[in-house]
C-alpha cells in the first residue's frame, strides 16, 4: 500500500503525460475503491504544498534600477562637498594655494576654523545659509588632513555632523588623497573613497554609497576655467534592497561655468548602470549651457 501511495504521489507532483483515470482503471484491478479513496484523499496536502510559492520567491524584490537622474544627482552633491573641502583647504594659507576655486566661506553666518597643532578643519554652516551661488547648507563638516593638499600623499578624512547640502543630509566618512600633478593633462590627481556613507534625498528617501574614483582637476586657464574629470565606480542601495551599481564609461566631466550657477548635473561622459538582475543602462551626458 506505501509504495501505491507514493506512485500517486510521484505522478501528482512530477505531472507525468499519463491521465488519473487510466491510473484509476489499474488501481481497481487491486484495491477496492475504498483504499483508493483513503489514499487520494491522504495525497491532498502534498497535492496543495506543490502548488504553493516557497519562502524564498516571496522574498526575492522584483529586479529594478535606480533612475539615472538619481545617481547623477548624488555624484554631483559629492563634487560640491569635495570642492567644498578643497577650498576650506585654502582657507588662510598664504602660498600652496590654486586658485579659482569655489569659496567655501560664501554663505553668510557660516565659519572656518583651523587647528593647525591637530591637523583639523571645521566648516560649520549653522542652522542653515545660502551661499552666493544659491546652495543651501546646514550643519558641519571637520576635515582631518595629514598634510597641505597640495602635497603628494597627502589624506583629507571628511566627517558630517548634522550636514546637509540643498536639503539633502550626509552621514558617515569620505576619504581623498593626493596622487600627484599630472604634468601631461595640467591637471591634479586625487582619489575619493567612502565609508559607510549613506544620504537621505529632500523625500526622505535614504541611500547607502559605496564610491571608488579618481579625479583630474584641471586647472583654469585663461580661456577655461577649472574642468574635473571623474573615472571609476561605485554602488547606490535603498533600504528596500533595491541596489544599483554604476562604472564611468568614459571620464564624467565637470564644469567650472556650471559649478559656479550651482548646477552640479555633468556636462560629458558616459556611465553604466546595472542591477543584481544583470539589467543595464547605458547613460551620456552631453550637456549645452550647462543644462
Amino acid at each position: 500500500m506505501f509504495f501505491i501511495g507514493l506512485a500517486i504521489f510521484s505522478i501528482l507532483h512530477f505531472e507525468y503525460k499519463q491521465t488519473i483515470i487510466d491510473f484509476i482503471t489499474r488501481l481497481e484491478m487491486g484495491i477496492s475503491k475504498f483504499s483508493f479513496l483513503k489514499y487520494w484523499v491522504a495525497s491532498i496536502p502534498f497535492i496543495l504544498f506543490s502548488c504553493m510559492p516557497t519562502e524564498s520567491e516571496d522574498l526575492i524584490p522584483a529586479a529594478e534600477i535606480l533612475s539615472s537622474g538619481e545617481v547623477s544627482d548624488m555624484m554631483g552633491l559629492i563634487e560640491e562637498v569635495d570642492l567644498l573641502v578643497l577650498s576650506a583647504m585654502q582657507q588662510d594659507l598664504t602660498q600652496y594655494k590654486i586658485r579659482p576655486l569655489l569659496d567655501a566661506s560664501s554663505c553668510p553666518g557660516s565659519s572656518i576654523s583651523r587647528d593647525e597643532k591637530n591637523k583639523l578643519i571645521r566648516v560649520d554652516y549653522g542652522d542653515g545659509c545660502v551661499c552666493n551661488r544659491g546652495l543651501e547648507k546646514k550643519g558641519a563638516i571637520v576635515i582631518s588632513y595629514t598634510d597641505e593638499f597640495l602635497f603628494k600623499g597627502s589624506e583629507m578624512s571628511i566627517t558630517f555632523q548634522d550636514f546637509s547640502l540643498n536639503g539633502h543630509r550626509m552621514e558617515g566618512q569620505r576619504i581623498l588623497k593626493n596622487l600627484g600633478y599630472q604634468v601631461s593633462s595640467r591637471s591634479l590627481r586625487f582619489s575619493s573613497d567612502t565609508e559607510n556613507f549613506q544620504l537621505v534625498n529632500v523625500q526622505g528617501k535614504k541611500f547607502s554609497m559605496q564610491q571608488r574614483y579618481v579625479r583630474d582637476l584641471q586647472l583654469s586657464t585663461e580661456k577655461t576655467g577649472f574642468r574635473i574629470y571623474l573615472s571609476g565606480s561605485g554602488r547606490l542601495s535603498t533600504e528596500k534592497y533595491l541596489s544599483t551599481s554604476f562604472e564611468i564609461v568614459k571620464p564624467i566631466v565637470y564644469l567650472q561655468e556650471c559649478m559656479e550657477s550651482a548646477v552640479p548635473s555633468p556636462s560629458e561622459g558616459s556611465l553604466q548602470l546595472f542591477n543584481q538582475g544583470d539589467k543595464k543602462i547605458l547613460v551620456h551626458f552631453d550637456a549645452k549651457a550647462c543644462e
